[in-house]
């Protein structure tokens, strides 16, 4: 065999295996997810002020008055602070921040209860303001994880 026929060889089963590759259906779990949309007729939150604000704004995402589907969603936040660590002066570290929502969702004859429950750890700062932003920056991520999990949920209800 000739050095032409080797490669020739080798460049066909690259370009087999690219196209095989390239076609397998390949779709990330929660690409989907942003294309579902809701019909939100009732919303109510009871709990931590500002964590509801951040899901009130994340749930906004999916919520679309065209859907036939009319979910009433009630949310109850619970947010914790725990010190979980302390140095030798008795001074906190280390804080354990735990937020857990309760999902009460009626759809037509249907009522469904979701629970919920995110924690982060965080050192504490020097400043309160970095540790205010850290906080409220984490809160935000929580919410948006939470209303995703909750959608995704949604999506199977029928």
């Amino acid at each position: 065999m000739s050095y032409y026929n080797i490669m020739l060889k080798k460049t066909f089963i690259f370009l087999l295996i690219l196209n095989l590759l390239s076609s397998c259906g390949y779709t990330p779990m929660y690409s989907s997810n942003k294309m579902i949309k809701f019909n939100i007729s009732k919303l109510d939150l009871k709990g931590d002020w500002e964590l509801n604000n951040f899901l009130k704004s994340s749930i906004k995402r999916y919520s679309s008055d065209d859907e036939s589907k009319k979910y009433q969603i009630m949310i109850t936040t619970n947010y914790n602070e725990k010190s979980i660590t302390k140095d030798a002066s008795g001074n906190t570290t280390n804080f354990e921040f735990i937020i857990e929502a309760e999902v009460d969702v009626a759809f037509e004859d249907k009522n469904k209860k979701y629970f919920f429950k995110e924690s982060f750890i965080m050192q504490n700062f020097t400043s309160e303001l970095d540790k205010a932003n850290y906080e409220r920056s984490n809160k935000n991520n929580i919410a948006n994880i939470i209303i995703d999990k909750l959608m995704m949920q949604l999506s199977r209800v029928e």
